[in-house]
């Protein structure tokens, strides 16, 4: 599989993702040609009571994180549509960055499917959430689009 270097998996996830999940200050650690390692910081805003990571900053986690694996798999940034997530929480995960190891796990032409393990950034890695994914891919752009340079653009 192609892949894409985290220097560009970074750049993929500044310049291609709503600004709310900018918020979440999401850092690639790793890239391989059909996985992405992202990590989501610790942050008392995205806290629930007792100090426990909320559900929707995991969930939120786990999608970009499959969707960077995508576009590693395809070698670039190419939009795609999730279809389905879901997520199964397994233990509270409290005043702790996360990690998301995301792998897809079949690569079709209109459809992707991925999946993320979500463990405490700690010696211990703790398991706190496995997510699952399906994604729509569009057909890919053509090259008129590539040269001007309106893929992944907002129309």
């Amino acid at each position: 599989m192609p892949g894409i270097g985290v220097e560009e998996a970074a750049e993929l996830l500044r310049r291609n993702f709503a600004p709310w999940v900018q918020e979440l200050h999401l850092q690639v650690r790793a890239t391989s040609g059909d996985s992405a390692t992202l990590v989501m910081p610790f942050d008392e805003k995205l806290h629930r009571a007792g100090g426990i990571v909320s559900g929707q900053a995991l969930m939120a986690l786990g999608d970009t994180a499959m969707v960077i694996a995508l576009c590693s798999a395809f070698g670039e940034y190419r939009p795609v549509f999730t279809v389905d997530i879901t997520t199964t929480f397994m233990r509270p995960a409290t005043n702790t960055a996360i990690v998301a190891e995301a792998t897809v796990l079949r690569l079709g032409r209109s459809m992707g499917f991925a999946e993320v393990r979500m463990l405490t950034d700690a010696p211990d890695r703790q398991l706190v959430a496995n997510v699952t994914g399906s994604y729509s891919i569009p057909p890919a752009p053509d090259l008129k689009q590539r040269e001007n340079g309106s893929i992944g653009r907002p129309t």
